[in-house]
């Protein structure tokens, strides 16, 4: 377990026995975040996307720093279409955890694919174009600019639903089922497709047992019901006699009736496929200046995107660093608390090796007052205890001792740094010990820094009898 308050690790319990801090609720935030996480993993398996989205969304809220939450939430936005979104979740993701994250090879890859990120945000920018025509009631240009973005992005949903909504409009109800069901084959638990496709199929609203034939007939690739594809077989045709009278009457008849069209119809005919002529060629002119400006959109709307991701990257360690600051003001201020309660060795940890660059003024100079007082204090209790320790022929407890107080003295009392050093040597140099190699780097530390040291004769001496 590691404290939101200190960042110290810690092994069991709900109070962390550095900070004193509870940590109950914390420990239940984190636990459901990651309840959360695995039901939207369970979700995503079975392809329920919009409920996974929606379930890995609240995980993150709960728990902002659940990377494995806002990794597989990137991934399902990035499946449906989402990209930008995918983008901001590893960023924030790997700004979180840079050591070991999968979200930066998530996106060195969508990078990395330039012509695939290309592809995808043309596909956004025709959906967005093609909406605005739906507003204007051009329903045929969107319903082209949406197949070119499907096509673009075969699972960009929103398009999918849009274009069903647009089959809807012009009331082709069998290419609209069949791009609500390619929506549902992607996304089971989509709401707008669902609510297509029971709107589309009334019975599909109110039968739970036709909704599993359905979903059982997407899954074998097989249509839903084949009512609609019915064909009439030569034995249920009736049989015709003609008769000779018959067939005259209707020759007479044909011709009559050919005249007629000859006169009155098909003069008006030519007019109608005039005008229909011209108003196709007014859309052809409509859709080619369609197209013509994709290019200078998608161009721009790619730069305002890296932009977004530059400043996004730029907000997030601006954040991390203020919460870097934060902490370790916060840590100072609890050990000059601790100080204060004559709790030096607590004291000392709290601090231990906090960087005050970029701190103010005045918590830097009460960084280095702790350590003043402290580290001097500590040399010399960790010093006693070694060489009591030492006498006793407990030599782990001394050479355990002699090593805190070798760090205290190298950081706040050098007076006390050859001392320890000898002492630190002499402990290694024990057979109970056995450490000969760090006993003659301490001794070869100590000849060469402390050469007039009082304890140069005995050292020498010990050094000189552990190399023979």
């Amino acid at each position: 377990m590691i404290c939101p308050n200190c960042a110290r690790k810690y092994e069991r319990g709900n109070i962390c026995p550095h900070c004193k801090l509870d940590t109950k609720l914390y420990v239940a935030a984190l636990r459901q975040s990651n309840d959360l996480y695995n039901k939207g993993l369970a979700q995503a398996k079975v392809f329920n996307l919009s409920s996974a989205i929606e379930t890995l969304e609240r995980s993150v809220i709960i728990n902002k720093s659940n990377i494995h939450a806002r990794n597989l939430l990137g991934l399902i936005q990035y499946e449906v279409g989402y990209v930008g979104d995918a983008l901001k979740n590893w960023v924030i993701s790997w700004q979180l955890q840079r050591n070991d994250n999968p979200a930066k090879k998530y996106i060195d890859t969508v990078q990395k694919n330039a012509r695939v990120l290309e592809r995808l945000d043309d596909a956004v920018n025709i959906y967005n174009q093609a909406l605005n025509d739906l507003w204007q009631s051009s329903e045929d240009i969107a319903i082209i600019k949406l197949k070119q973005a499907i096509e673009l992005n075969p699972k960009f949903i929103d398009a999918l639903n849009l274009l069903t909504l647009c089959y809807i409009m012009r009331k082709d109800r069998p290419k609209a089922m069949q791009t609500a069901e390619q929506v549902l084959e992607i996304d089971g638990s989509n709401t707008t497709a669902l609510s297509y496709y029971g709107e589309m199929n009334p019975t599909y609203r109110n039968n739970a047992s036709k909704r599993n034939a359905r979903k059982r007939a997407i899954a074998s690739k097989e249509p839903p019901s084949t009512a609609y594809n019915r064909q009439v077989t030569l034995h249920e045709r009736s049989p015709v006699n003609f008769h000779l009278a018959e067939i005259l009457s209707f020759v007479v008849g044909a011709a009559c009736m050919f005249g007629a069209l000859y006169i009155l119809v098909f003069p008006q005919l030519d007019r109608n496929n005039a005008q229909q002529v011209e108003y196709a060629e007014s859309r052809l002119a409509q859709v080619q200046q369609a197209y013509n400006s994709l290019s200078t959109e998608r161009e721009r709307e790619l730069a305002e995107a890296e932009t977004n991701i530059l400043q996004l990257e730029g907000a997030i360690q601006e954040l991390s660093d203020s919460y870097d600051t934060l902490t370790r003001t916060f840590n100072i201020f609890a050990a000059f608390d601790l100080l204060q309660e004559g709790r030096l060795r607590e004291a000392a940890d709290v601090l231990g090796n906090i960087d005050t660059a970029g701190l103010a003024p005045d918590v830097a100079e009460r960084a280095n007052y702790i350590r003043d007082i402290v580290y001097p204090q500590l040399t010399q209790t960790y010093y006693n205890e070694g060489v009591a320790a030492n006498n006793a022929h407990d030599f782990e407890r001394a050479l355990a001792d002699f090593e805190r107080a070798l760090y205290f003295a190298e950081r706040g009392d050098p007076n006390m740094f050859g001392e320890v050093m000898y002492f630190l040597a002499w402990v290694h140099s024990q057979e109970a010990i056995g450490n000969r190699d760090m006993a003659i780097h301490y001794f070869e530390r100590l000849f060469e820094e402390f050469p007039d040291h009082p304890r140069i004769p005995p050292a020498r001496q010990r050094f000189d009898y552990i190399t023979s």
